[in-house]
């Protein structure tokens, strides 16, 4: 696939949302994936014995992204105890997985593509913005690969096809193409994978919190909340925060969403808000 300017690709990524409830316009594909990964069978499986993944992306340098249950919070005690827990998991191109990332992790990788690419983390800021509001996503109705593993020893004991419907993040592919070339690779993943794992991750908030508060749910947390706060981050690598402010920041509550009225900071002019009519 051949590779595109970066002018191209920042036309490509370029995004308008309204001024008021940006999250609005997809909010149907939430809650449609949210009933959709909740919905999973957990039957006979246990967290850290036999769980089960389910292969949702596939990058171009075929890395593998699945996201994989039950999650360790299924085992917690207490009133935070989330039974439907998931977590992504990725393989590398030479058949390793990746580390577990939380969010820590997350914003280590984005604080290094920053020092190497500051110019140009704007893009990858406007990406985590159309994560957050689920812009450009689309729709899927089809089969997957779906595998039960011994997780002591790696071992699949048994692989099927499963009917699965769901809303995924979608980029061009010359896009992803020139992304991949301009950043590289951190810690062995390409920033295709890093983005979908993101992705996956993201899900799995929005599931948890809609699981935990039920009927007092709001729509605009867990991967609005988890995605803006990675803006936050990039809005202090292209120096908009000092670092005490930044720190201060995510000490209140653990995250730290960007207002929409900065999003500037982060994203550059390549996202826009727009009065809507």
């Amino acid at each position: 696939m051949p590779l595109i300017s970066m002018d191209e690709v920042r036309n490509r990524v370029r995004t308008f949302i309204p001024m008021s409830t940006p999250y609005r316009k997809s909010e149907n594909q939430k809650r449609e994936n949210i009933s959709s990964f909740n919905g999973l069978s957990r039957d006979g499986l246990i967290n850290g014995q036999t769980e089960c993944r389910l292969l949702l992306y596939e990058t171009l340098a075929q890395e593998k992204v699945f996201i994989q249950y039950p999650g360790i919070e299924s085992s917690r005690e207490g009133p935070r105890r989330f039974a439907l827990d998931a977590r992504p998991v990725l393989q590398k191109v030479d058949g390793s997985y990746s580390e577990d990332m939380d969010f820590k992790a997350i914003w280590d990788i984005i604080d290094r593509i920053g020092m190497d690419h500051r110019a140009d983390i704007d893009i990858l800021a406007t990406v985590f913005l159309r994560i957050a509001y689920m812009i450009g996503y689309q729709h899927n109705d089809k089969e997957y690969t779906r595998e039960i593993i011994d997780v002591r020893t790696n071992r699949v004991l048994s692989s099927e096809r499963l009917p699965f419907v769901w809303n995924s993040l979608s980029i061009d592919g010359d896009v992803l193409e020139t992304l991949n070339d301009r950043f590289g690779a951190y810690n062995g993943i390409s920033l295709e994978g890093f983005i979908y794992y993101n992705d996956l991750l993201a899900q799995n908030e929005d599931c948890k919190y809609q699981y935990l508060k039920g009927d007092r749910w709001n729509i605009t947390t867990g991967r609005i909340n988890n995605c803006l706060s990675h803006l936050t981050v990039i809005s202090h690598i292209r120096g908009h925060i000092g670092i005490s402010k930044l720190i201060d920041s995510f000490q209140r509550s653990g995250v730290a969403p960007l207002p929409q009225t900065r999003f500037h900071e982060a994203c550059g002019n390549l996202v826009r808000r727009e009065q809507t009519r």
